[in-house]
């Protein structure tokens, strides 16, 4: 079977390509007694303010010390305390990776990691045990890794056609990659494989694990989060397989196995979730739905999901659809609204502060046929259209991310040699093209999954083709400056058997 998400994939994937423990801190000096002998032979009357005053100075000097020493040794964030352990037992870091703040380029303000700072997380989507790879940011954007997190739960072990696997914010909300809230403190991860949802308490040296609970279906791939409440998107697949036969036979996702759905949680101070009872909905319907992404609104009254396939009357399904529900105060969906695409094959979307909605869309990797539109929501959830599939000359446009100021967007593109465009999003909503390939001559097949700092001045790239994690630098004209990449992963390529299973990316 041909992939029509993919097309056949007969060129493209070149050979792979290329990623210490410091001593603590030291700590403060052994100090020698100190004793004050009298002078020799002194007169009576004044032996007593004389070793007064000398114990006094030795008292001054020793709090002076202990001060000095202090402020050059403390911690960032109060009393010193062990990196955490990583969930396979491993002290975060110690995998090679170098805690020293001297000589360590990725090391933050005043030489410690800080994940609530700046941070990037990944995941293997390993079919045996899952992990979340933490990396710090410094103030240049580079990254540094700190550790790898076990889910509690195991991945596909394949390719999976979505978008926001991973999500970073609190319980309020999404920090990435929406970015509706300025927080870091809760991660949220899709465990496709055992059909379950992770959570982590984001700490400054490290990932604790919350909780791991079913998602609710079949295969969750894709998560949301607003006021309390969290939404997963089960494909419903039960074929874990990306590549049925190189180069020419791909398998879609959502399409062979149970219907795709979406289910709710509450989730509790603590990170906790717990299922809503009769939240579960199933999407457009028909056995062919290429499911994507799920994502609240930024104002959490309407949920809505991309699918890059969908059944419906009078429509081919490579056209898609995107599905919109109404959020009820109890936190289960009300209606639903299926409503027909500017372009075909909406993939990943993301919302500007004021809530224009931008998708991409791959036209099933037809050759340079990428695109990308803008709604605006109307009053009863349903879309109306700013701007119809503006094209960027890239092939399989999949995941887009707006910059806080909702002033630039950029689109990755997956195949044709891999490249990220952006886009200017007017006052109106609307898109013009300003770079095909934002970042030339850095990209290359692969080029998946995005996110943006929480600052909007840097971009993380996810190419999973190559194990490869990508640094660049935002700059104003909306040009992308290459900082440096990660060999995060060891990655076997489709011609020799591989399924390029890392998904999900998230920033901070």
């Amino acid at each position: 079977m041909t992939n029509p998400t993919h097309g056949p994939r007969t060129q493209g994937f070149p050979t792979q390509a290329p990623a210490g423990q410091a001593p603590p801190p030291p700590g403060f000096a052994q100090r020698q007694d100190l004793s004050f002998a009298p002078p020799a032979r002194p007169p009576r009357r004044r032996r007593g303010p004389l070793v007064i005053l000398s114990v006094l100075a030795a008292v001054i000097v020793l709090a002076l010390g202990f001060v000095v020493g202090y402020l050059i040794y403390r911690p960032a964030d109060g009393p010193a305390a062990s990196p955490l352990a990583a969930q396979d037992g491993t002290a975060a870091g110690d995998a090679g990776n170098s805690f020293s703040a001297a000589g360590n380029p990725a090391a933050g303000a005043g030489g410690v990691f800080d994940l609530r700072r700046g941070a990037v997380f990944v995941q293997t989507n390993d079919p045996t045990t899952n992990e979340v790879i933490a990396f710090a940011r410094s103030d240049d954007g580079r990254l540094h890794e700190v550790g790898r997190y076990k889910t509690g739960g195991v991945g596909s072990g394949s390719f999976e056609d979505s978008a926001h696997g991973i999500v970073l914010g609190t319980t309020a909300g999404e920090s990435s990659p929406q970015h509706n809230i300025d927080s870091a403190q809760l991660l949220y991860v899709a465990n496709a494989g055992s059909d379950t949802i992770s959570v982590f308490r984001v700490a400054a040296d490290g990932l604790q694990l919350v909780s791991n609970v079913p998602s609710g279906g079949t295969k969750p791939v894709s998560l949301t989060v607003n006021h309390g409440l969290l939404y997963a998107l089960n494909s419903g697949e039960l074929d874990d397989r990306f590549v049925l036969k190189f180069p020419d036979e791909f398998l879609d996702n959502c399409t062979h196995g149970d219907q795709p759905s979406v289910s709710g949680f509450r989730i509790d101070v603590e990170g906790r979730l717990a299922p809503i009872p009769a939240s579960t909905r199933p999407l457009s319907g028909g056995g062919r739905s290429g499911c994507s992404q799920v994502s609240f609104t930024p104002d959490g009254t309407q949920l809505v999901v991309s699918e890059r396939l969908a059944t419906l009357p009078q429509q081919p399904p490579e056209n898609g659809a995107i599905d919109t529900f109404t959020v009820n105060p109890d936190g289960t969906l009300g209606a639903k609204a299926v409503q027909n695409t500017s372009g075909a094959g909406p993939f990943g979307f993301s919302f500007t502060k004021d809530g224009t909605a931008l998708f991409s869309e791959q036209n099933h990797a037809d050759k340079g046929k990428g695109t990308a539109s803008s709604y605006t929501m109307l009053g009863n959830g349903t879309l109306k259209a700013i701007s119809k599939g503006v094209p960027n000359s890239g092939t399989d446009s999949c995941w887009i991310v707006p910059t806080n100021d909702g002033k630039l967007a950029f689109t990755s593109n997956a195949l044709g040699g891999g490249s990220i465009s952006t886009y200017r999003i007017e006052d109106t909503g609307a898109l013009t093209l300003l770079h095909p390939q934002a970042a030339d001559g850095h990209t290359r097949d692969g080029t998946f999954d995005v996110a943006l700092s929480h600052d909007s001045r840097w971009l993380y790239q996810l190419n999973s083709h190559f194990g490869l994690l990508q640094v660049f630098q935002v700059n104003s004209d909306g040009t992308l400056k290459f900082i440096e990449e990660h060999k995060a992963f060891d990655i076997t390529l489709p011609e020799n058997g591989g399924q390029l299973p890392p998904f999900g990316i998230a920033a901070f």
